[in-house]
């Protein structure tokens, strides 16, 4: 791919998302590691034409739209970023493969393993760059966490612990909505909060999810406008190709909980623990040494330390969530702005569908109450037609 001086955004979707998105742009095109490249917020897409025109004025689109066929078909747009409901990503992202556009979808790829499967071929028949929005990948403590474990620092992983607990739908009058329909969402609590740890699980170790059994439920199955198809809670016993165990839980029924996400990493030599709700810090434990050391990953030598500001000159400052989404939408506006590929460690669509597989086989395996092995198809040459342009 050649360089380019200036990278055409256009977006689907102008929703809590969608607004995250917007606000990672600016920060993406702010930041002291320079892009190389003028980013440029074409064209926002919402069938809300008031709530799109309220997020372009404060985030600088210079358009909005209530149709996304807008954007694949604007010649001034290279990237196209999907930000809506799960339903919503497979027909954008196959168009925009076929225009030859750049693709970031959030996360889950698709509602099902079979529809991941089919955007990864395409994007890679397409020949585009291609990330899907796991975007605990950029946070500093997580990367850091990674760096620990492939050094070796805690020895052979033996268990990986992870929780991810909300209660806004704890309530029954919470109403329907698209987050509680199979046909839209996909899995529920399994898919839309597993997925992350999941996928840090994958990116810490480096390894693939090899078996899987566990355990789904639905605690409130009727809402004000409708009846819920999808899970409330899970538990999943996880085997990596390594041998280590993981165990996952997830649920948006979970007590008084606002947002607790939790993974902890057991090795032969030590452990290490990452709390979201204190997302700077990372508490490592080494065998031989007195006690576990809490420190914040914000020091010249971390993960994105001289991506904001200049590092030390009066102190260690903390960043926040927001700011992991421009590390997001950095990686891939630096790489189209350079011509090359995205840089290892960036999640793709591969990654996107392999997450997605890891999620039916937990939804299997809970059903017929079983271990399950994980069976991934590729993006093979064979497999994979061209894209015609223009199709």
């Amino acid at each position: 791919m050649p360089a380019v001086e200036r990278i055409g955004v256009g977006q689907m979707g102008a929703g809590f998302i969608g607004q995250v998105h917007s606000l990672a742009y600016r920060g993406a095109a702010a930041a002291r590691r320079r892009v190389g490249a003028d980013v440029d917020l074409v064209v926002l897409a919402d069938r809300d034409l008031a709530l799109a025109r309220e997020v372009a004025d404060r985030y600088g689109w210079r358009a909005v739209v209530d149709d996304w066929r807008a954007i694949v078909d604007d010649d001034r747009v290279q990237l196209v970023d999907v930000a809506g409901p799960n339903h919503v990503h497979v027909e954008p992202c196959l168009a925009a493969a076929r225009a030859g556009k750049h693709l970031l979808c959030e996360k889950p790829l698709a509602p099902t393993a079979a529809q991941a499967l089919e955007l990864w071929r395409a994007v890679e028949a397409a020949r585009v760059l291609h990330q899907c929005a796991f975007m605990y990948r950029f946070i500093p403590a997580v990367q850091h966490a990674r760096d620990l474990v492939r050094s070796g620092e805690l020895g052979e992983v033996l268990h990986v612990r992870a929780q991810f607990l909300l209660s806004f739908a704890l309530d029954p009058r919470v109403e329907m909505s698209w987050r509680f329909d199979r046909a839209v969402a996909g899995a529920g609590a399994l898919g839309d909060l597993g997925s992350h740890h999941v996928d840090v699980a994958r990116f810490v170790l480096g390894e693939e999810v090899a078996a899987v059994t566990g355990r789904v439920s639905t605690s409130i199955d009727e809402r004000p406008g409708g009846r819920v198809t999808n899970d409330d809670a899970f538990a999943a016993i996880v085997e990596l190709e390594g041998g280590a165990t993981a165990v996952l839980e997830g649920s948006r029924v979970a007590g008084n909980h606002g947002l607790t996400s939790r993974v902890e990493i057991d090795g032969t030599r030590g452990s290490l623990r990452f709390d979201f709700e204190r997302l700077n810090e990372l508490t490592v434990s080494l065998r031989g040494q007195p006690g576990a050391r809490t420190y914040l990953v914000s020091q010249a030598e971390h993960p994105y330390s001289d991506f904001w500001l200049p590092v030390g000159i009066q102190g260690q400052h903390p960043i926040g969530w927001a700011d992991c989404f421009a590390h997001q939408a950095h990686a891939m506006v630096t790489a189209i702005a350079a011509g090359t590929a995205l840089p290892d460690g960036v999640p793709t669509f591969r990654d996107g569908y392999r997450v997605a597989q890891v999620v039916e086989t937990i939804e299997r395996a809970a059903a017929e109450r079983t271990w399950l092995p994980v069976a991934y198809e590729d993006a093979t040459p064979a497999a994979v037609a061209p894209v015609p342009a223009g199709a």
